[in-house]
Order: C-alpha cells, then structure tokens, then sequence
C-alpha cells in the first residue's frame, strides 16, 4: 500500500504511576490522536449513582455524590475481558431492567463520629461489594488500612461528634468524554523529540576552550564518568535519550560563531508522558487506547465504504433520472 506507515512505541521509563514513550514512524495527527483516546475514550469505572440514607454533615448531599464520583477505582474489567472475568459492560447497554453485576458493582459507606475529635472520613471506609473486581484504587503513599492513617486516601468529608453518613454507591463504566471522573489519566502530554546538529566547519576553526565553554552551556548535559583529560568535546554526551529541552542556551552562548548550532523538532519523533490516576496501570492505559483507536479506525474505513456505495447509488440514480 502506498504511503502506509507501520507506527512504532520504544518506552523508556516505565513505574507504578508514570509512562513514558517514544511513538515514532507517524504524524503529529496520529499522536495527539492517541493522546486524546488517553484522556476521553479509555474505559473506566466510576461511581455514578448515590443514595443517601442519612447526612448530618456539613456538606450537602450533591457535595457527598460529586466527590464519591472523582475517587479512583480499579478498572482493570473496563469493557476488556480476561480469563478468569467476564468484561463489564455499560449500564446503557446491558440487558438487565435497572442494574446487575455485569455492569454494576456496589460500594457501601457507613460511617459515625462517636468521639471529640475530628474524624477524617476518607475513602478507606469506602467497601465494596466485590473488592476483587473494583476497589478504591489506594495511592502509593498508603502504608496501611488503619484507621489512623490516612495516607493515600481521598479526603471526602470530616466530622464532628454526633455526625455521621451512611450511603450506597454504585459503580459504573464510563469515558472521560461523558464526565471527567471516568479519564484514566493525571495528565496525558506529548512533544517533538529535538535534535542538534553542529557545523562542523564552524565547529573546526573553534578552540578547545571555547569548544568547552560550548558544550558546558547545556544544561541538561550529564556528565558521564570521564575525566576532563578524556573530552575533546566533539559532541555533547548525556546518560538520557532526547535530552535536550530546546532552551537554545548553546545558540545564545555561540552567537560569536554564526551557524555554529541548529536545534529542531525531529520529524515523526514524538515523547510521550502518561500519569494514571490508579484507575489503570500506566501500560494498560497505553494499550488500551491503541486498541480503542484502532477499532475507530476500522470503524472510519467501513464508513467510507458505505459512503462510497451510497455515493455510487446516488449517481447512478441521478443519471438515470437524466434519461427520463
């Protein structure tokens, strides 16, 4: 096929939270549209629907609901399958009259202040009813599930001696381009590798000190463990790939040297940096938005085959209502 492109993914930091990737062999229109499948059309479950049996706290219920809804949870079942469970489904589509578990799961909060200081409740107290299938996703920071230990938990309300709320929630899949709490993602960005290319006739008539004073203008130059006896500063060496940030702090510190240095964006290089919410492993997040977009795609050429028949249809019908 002429033109085809065969994208490729080299990831170079990969952790619990982070992501971060090198997608090259394509466009900047195939990049952000990855990005944008990211944020708004990866699947995830999120709590939806809240009933209130009791709030005598200082927040309203809406108050309660809305941040029950942006808490993270685990979302490995999200429309994907697995061997050992079935996918979840969207509860707009499932057969079931109101809810079920095949697109539903339930989360319980039953909470009450019977001391003088202030309770922190926190999503810890949040329980579900098939925590194997979606829990809160705790944050990295959570050591332990103790009531006095709140790291890592989303903060939903505090109460006083007496108050208490007690509610039922319900989980459901969603994407972020319904509502912001089913995105997946922190932050989902990308940005033209960069490149430097030297004169090396300019660089020639330069002396070492000066070829020095250069190479040590870069602020993101990592000094490897040579010793300086050992540089003859031919090039700038760093331990990180595409470690320039395109400061132009090399251009501006050479400008006695016309056409020395040319710092550009790297053509079909793009950096990619993804942070989950813990909704989703970070290469899950990556996957799954190849394989959303992919399905679009194909959905996008099926569109233009039927276009291309109902075009077809119309001209041939137009042609011969000519002849009449």
């Amino acid at each position: 096929m002429v033109g085809q492109r065969m994208p490729q993914v080299i990831v170079t930091d990969l952790t619990d939270e982070t992501i971060s990737f090198t997608l090259t062999k394509t466009d900047a229109s195939m990049a952000n549209a990855l990005r944008r499948v990211m944020i708004s059309e990866v699947p995830t479950m999120a709590i939806d629907k809240v009933e209130i049996v009791s709030n005598t706290t200082v927040l309203h219920d809406d108050f309660v609901a809305h941040r029950l809804g942006l808490i993270p949870l685990t979302s490995r079942y999200a429309m994907f399958s697995a061997d050992e469970q079935p996918p979840f489904t969207y509860n707009r589509d499932c057969a079931c009259m109101v809810s079920c578990p095949r697109c539903t799961v339930n989360f319980e909060l039953d909470v009450k202040c019977i001391s003088d200081e202030t309770l922190k409740v926190t999503s810890k107290y949040l329980k579900s009813e098939a925590p194997h299938l979606v829990a809160v996703a705790v944050g990295p920071n959570a050591t332990s599930f103790d009531e006095d230990d709140d790291s890592g938990h989303v903060l939903i309300v505090k109460m006083r001696k007496g108050q208490e709320l007690k509610l039922r929630a319900s989980a459901q899949m969603g994407i972020g381009k319904e509502h912001a709490k089913w995105n997946p993602t922190c932050t989902a960005v990308f940005a033209y590798e960069s490149e430097v290319e030297l004169n090396r006739k300019v660089y020639a008539t330069m002396s070492g000190e000066q070829r020095a004073e250069f190479v040590e203008s870069c602020p993101k130059k990592l000094v490897k463990p040579y010793s300086k006896d050992d540089l003859n500063y031919e090039a700038v060496e760093s331990e990180e790939a595409s470690a320039c940030m395109v400061c132009i702090d090399c251009i501006e510190g050479a400008r006695s040297y016309p056409g020395l240095a040319k710092v550009r964006d790297k053509p079909q290089h793009f950096k990619f940096n993804v942070e989950s919410t813990g909704a989703l492993r970070p290469e899950d997040i990556v996957q799954r938005s190849v394989s959303v977009l992919s399905q679009k795609l194909k959905a996008a050429d099926s569109l233009d085959a039927i276009l291309a028949c109902h075009a077809e249809f119309l001209d041939v019908s137009l042609r011969e209502c000519m002849l009449r």
